[in-house]
C-alpha cells in the first residue's frame, strides 16, 4: 500500500524528520488492519498528551486538526466532543471504515500530520518528537530509522 507522498522530504543530517513519512510507514506495516492501527496510534498519542494538557486541551487540538484536515477530506469533521480514549475516536473509526484503504490511509496520514504540525507550532519540534517517541515507542523509532535511511526524493 502506497500513500500520497508528494512534497515529502526524508530526514537528512540536521533536518527534522518528516512525521508524515513516519506515519505512512507505521500504517503500511499492517495494511489489512489500517483502521485499527490508525486508532491505536491516536489512542496512544492521546494517552500521552492528556496527562500533560488535559482532556480539554487534547480535544481542542484534535478538533482543530479535524477542521484543517477536513478541507482535503470533507468527511473528517469535528463532531460532538467525547472525552475518553475509546469514545473520542469512534467517529474517526466509523469515517475511516467508510473509505477505501488508500483514502483511509491518506486521511490518517494527513490528520495525524496536521495534529503534529499544530503541536510543533505550540511546543516545538524536539519536544513533539519526544512525545511521539514516548507514545508510540519502538514502532516510532523503527519507522523513523527506516524513513531517515530512504534516499532523498
Amino acid at each position: 500500500m502506497k500513500y500520497h507522498e508528494s512534497n515529502l522530504k526524508t530526514a537528512a543530517a540536521g533536518e527534522p524528520l518528516d512525521h508524515r513519512q513516519v506515519i505512512a510507514c507505521l500504517l503500511s506495516r499492517q495494511p489489512p488492519q489500517l483502521v485499527d492501527v490508525a486508532i491505536d496510534l491516536w489512542e496512544r498519542l492521546a494517552a500521552g498528551l492528556v496527562v500533560i494538557i488535559g482532556n480539554e486541551g487534547f480535544d481542542a487540538l484534535y478538533d482543530r486538526s479535524l477542521h484543517l484536515a477536513g478541507e482535503g477530506f470533507p468527511w473528517l469533521t469535528p463532531g460532538e466532543s467525547q472525552t475518553g480514549s475509546k469514545a473520542r475516536f469512534e467517529r474517526l473509526r466509523s469515517g475511516l471504515l467508510g473509505q477505501d484503504s488508500d483514502q483511509a490511509g491518506n486521511a490518517t496520514v494527513l490528520l495525524l500530520a496536521t495534529f503534529i504540525r499544530v503541536l510543533v507550532t505550540l511546543i516545538g519540534h524536539p519536544l513533539t518528537t519526544n512525545i511521539l517517541r514516548a507514545a508510540w515507542g519502538d514502532a516510532y523509532e523503527a519507522a523513523a530509522l527506516e524513513v531517515s535511511q530512504c534516499p532523498k526524493k
